[in-house]
């Protein structure tokens, strides 16, 4: 997409960008970046484009942050990534998995915008949502951690899956390896372990594998390293916020499930 291409800018103008549901202006002035953004509500967006002059009046009380820069400062950048927290995936509807069984979920959730400028070598200013979610706790008061909460339908084949361009999706495949059916309504994915690749009309994941192994046990997560089997065309944009050493051993299911009588 040519959207993440760095991309020249002139002093004293006011740039605007969309994606998704974020409108993004940015202006240079005095060895600053003034970095201003605010959102229209999600299926009402109008285009989505990189950056390009804007000659309208910003919004009054439009609140803008302010980056020291370089004095001379020609180009900026702005690149997708994953969610700088967790994201708790909730399903519209219960999941059920019988013993021994595993399925595998197409997942999408609202990619964050890095900005960078500078000249020649760019640095990282800040990076923003491009759709606002709210927070959720997951886990008990003594092992949780706060998350973005996301409503999703977990699709099971990518055509059924939700394809804004503004969103990635992530294959969650889930194997129960307990005794008992399980009954998935949310699970926690930590997206700062996953890469971003650009593939040709959607952005895309590393795969994560969830074994639930029991009500009491810990589940185990694994993210997968390398980039998920759909295509030979997929490029790495993003790397991960926290690179990922180790299988995760994690409680991403057992609070969040029920068991079957019969």
């Amino acid at each position: 997409m040519d959207i993440w291409k760095p991309q020249r800018i002139d002093a004293l103008k006011i740039y605007q960008a969309r994606i998704g549901p974020l409108v993004l202006w940015l202006r240079q002035t005095d060895g600053e970046m003034h970095v201003a953004q605010t959102y229209e509500l999600e299926g009402q967006f109008m285009d989505m484009h990189g950056l390009k002059e804007y000659v309208q009046e910003v919004p009054l009380h439009t609140p803008w942050s302010r980056w020291v820069v370089e004095k001379e400062m020609h180009q900026v950048r702005l690149t997708p990534c994953l969610p700088n927290r967790p994201v708790v995936v909730r399903t519209e509807s219960p999941v059920k998995i019988s013993v021994g069984k595993e399925a595998v979920f197409y997942v999408s959730f609202p990619i964050w915008l890095k900005i960078e400028a500078g000249d020649g070598q760019l640095i990282e200013l800040c990076d923003v949502p491009s759709a606002v979610r709210s927070n959720t706790w997951f886990g008990d008061t003594m092992e949780g951690e706060l998350c973005y909460s996301l409503m999703t339908r977990a699709r099971r084949q990518i055509e059924d899956a939700d394809h804004p361009v503004y969103k990635a999706l992530c294959p969650v495949r889930i194997r129960n390896a307990s005794e008992d059916r399980l009954d998935v309504e949310r699970f926690c994915l930590h997206v700062e372990h996953l890469s971003l690749y650009q593939g040709t009309h959607l952005l895309w994941t590393n795969e994560v594998m969830i074994t639930f192994q029991g009500e009491d046990q810990i589940s185990k997560v694994d993210y997968a390293r390398q980039k998920p089997k759909l295509g030979s065309d997929l490029k790495l944009i993003t790397p991960p916020r926290t690179p990922f050493k180790e299988t995760l051993l994690k409680r991403s299911l057992a609070s969040i499930i029920r068991f079957s009588d019969s």
